[in-house]
């Protein structure tokens, strides 16, 4: 009987064949292939960001400008960061990881298979950059030596023609900031630097805006010393709460903004001095959070010898306001009046001011021995004083022309952007209410819109001086027909 024994099947099966030569079909495209990706989402690519922490900053502020590389290819040998740091901004000093070193504004690194990268660039604004936007921009480049087949398609440069080289790649990234274009501040004062008992103080505050642009939403507010009432204000505050006089202002312009503001001190017991104070709140026009200046003035007070009286003669050439006001409410009624009881012809003119309509002195006039204080606080307050008097009485009676108080008269002639003001010890006022229009008619013809922009600048106004001088002297020299 014969055996039959079937051969050993060595070939191997169809299935077997496919998976192999698949497997055959990868190798050979791994090895084929210049990167291989584990992840299924898109490969990260070399990208650069900047932000600083304050977008909006004044003269003064510290800004830290932060630069992060993502990305960075794994066979980086080099990366170096280049901030263009704009005029304006002075560096102060870095943060940088252990494998980067800056010199002045640009970062050396070398990754050792690190993929972000992150510097800190730390600098304070300088007053120069008041107003304007300071762009800093950073420029990004990695340099690499590996193969640069298929470079192109990543983004990077080889710098020869193809096989092993030096491959590099660059990315850009800015940051803006705004700086602030406001610059306020705040002065108070006042026409006495001794307070008396019974007497008045003048206070004037200024509110200035010495910047490249104004400041918006702002409140100033004045607070009056205790035993301290406060008689007349201009402008008219928004609020008057006791001692507290507010003022909201849409906007403060670049220039100077005054507020003045008289007041009676009659203290309940004696004091050796008294404090007043102003502050301002507001918003800078590029939005900036709101800021807050403060100031104060302190002032001693007189101490009157025995058995003094507490209310004092009106000794000074223009007198207090508190006491004009005082007495002018006793008789408002001159308001109307042309001209008071017959006196001599000649007038005796102690101080003239021409006025501008916002209570600054264009030109002063002061008789000839008279010691007389700051024409400024003096003529701003007589124009507080003749727009206090005029909402105290029917509009129907018109502009304020006269106030008497003690021997004297304080005289008023309006005109669209200017007042004349004079201080008279005696006389007949009519001729100055006669003449005193047409000189401001003259003053608007010669000066043209430059009086009503007027911005406080003296020279701008060309030949004001030499017609108020020749005013004058007509005036004073004039004795009536």
């Amino acid at each position: 009987m014969r055996t039959r024994i079937s051969p050993t099947n060595v070939r191997p099966s169809r299935a077997f064949g496919v998976a192999l030569t698949a497997l055959f079909l990868t190798l050979i495209l791994a090895g084929l292939s210049p990167s291989v990706s584990a992840s299924l989402g898109p490969i990260p690519k070399f990208a650069a960001t900047m932000t600083v922490d304050r977008p909006v900053a004044a003269p003064g502020d510290a800004l830290a400008f932060t630069i992060s590389v993502a990305a960075i290819p794994n066979r980086t040998a080099t990366l170096s960061i280049n901030d263009s740091v704009p005029a304006g901004l002075l560096v102060t000093s870095s943060t940088e990881p252990g494998v980067c070193s800056r010199t002045n504004t640009t970062w050396s690194c070398t990754p050792q298979g690190e993929t972000t990268i992150s510097v800190v660039l730390r600098a304070v604004v300088d007053e120069s950059a008041r107003g304007k936007h300071l762009i800093s921009r950073a420029w990004i480049e990695s340099r690499s030596r590996e193969r640069a087949v298929g470079a192109e398609e990543t983004g990077e440069h080889p710098s020869d023609g193809g096989g092993i080289g030096e491959v590099s790649g660059s990315v850009t990234a800015e940051v803006v900031v705004q700086v602030i274009a406001s610059n306020i501040s705040i002065r108070l004062g006042a026409s006495q630097s001794v307070a008396t008992p019974g007497g008045s103080l003048n206070y004037r505050l200024e509110v200035v805006n010495s910047g490249a642009g104004p400041a918006v939403n702002a409140h100033v507010v004045a607070r009056l010393p205790t035993d301290v009432t406060s008689d007349s204000v201009f402008p008219r505050p928004t609020t008057i709460d006791g001692d507290r006089l507010e003022w909201s202002v849409a906007e403060i312009p670049v220039g100077t903004r005054v507020y003045l503001f008289n007041a009676s001190f009659r203290p309940a017991t004696a004091v050796g001095q008294i404090v007043a104070s102003a502050a301002v709140t507001y918003v800078d026009s590029n939005g900036d959070t709101p800021q807050l200046l403060e100031t104060g003035l302190n002032m001693p007070v007189a101490a009157l010898p025995p058995g003094a009286s507490a209310d004092p003669e009106p000794a000074a050439p223009l007198g207090t306001i508190a006491m004009m006001l005082a007495v002018a409410g006793v008789g408002l009624a001159l308001v109307q009046r042309f001209v008071l009881s017959p006196r001599p012809v000649r007038l005796r003119i102690d101080q003239m001011f021409l006025l501008h309509k916002s209570g600054l002195v264009l030109k002063h006039f002061s008789a000839r021995g008279l010691v007389a204080g700051d024409p400024d606080i003096q003529g701003g307050m007589l124009t507080a004083v003749q727009s206090y008097l005029e909402n105290a009485v029917d509009a129907s009676a018109g502009p304020l022309r006269q106030i008497a108080f003690g021997g004297r008269d304080i005289i008023f002639a309006n005109g669209p952007n200017a007042i004349l003001a004079a201080v008279v010890r005696r006389g007949d006022p009519g001729v100055f209410f006669a003449r005193a229009p047409g000189f401001l008619a003259d003053l608007e013809t010669r000066t043209g819109t430059m009086l009503a922009n007027w911005d406080g600048v003296e020279e701008r106004l060309h030949g004001v001086e030499g017609a108020f001088r020749t005013f004058t002297k007509e005036l004073i020299a004039h004795r009536g027909s």
